[in-house]
């Protein structure tokens, strides 16, 4: 019985984790004044944002790791 179950289980699962519906978004959040947050960077490609980053010191940017992927690894995007 218990094999059964288990079976059961691990049939209905992918179909119950994929129907969850998450509202992606801020919550409960305010809109900043500009200007007002001048450690923040907007990375942009031909005047288009495409990833964020904030100043650790005067002369670099942190951000993550999957924002300059095709700068570094041209073709992983072709993986």
């Amino acid at each position: 019985m218990t094999i059964i179950s288990l079976l059961l289980l691990a049939s209905l699962l992918p179909h119950l984790t994929f129907t969850a519906h998450v509202k992606v978004g801020i919550v409960n959040g305010t809109e900043a004044k500009p200007h007002s947050r001048p450690y923040m960077v907007s990375l942009q490609k031909n005047e288009k944002h495409f990833c964020g980053g904030f100043l650790i010191s005067d002369d670099f940017v942190l951000t993550a790791a999957h924002c300059l992927i095709d700068e570094v690894l041209p073709q992983a995007s072709r993986l």
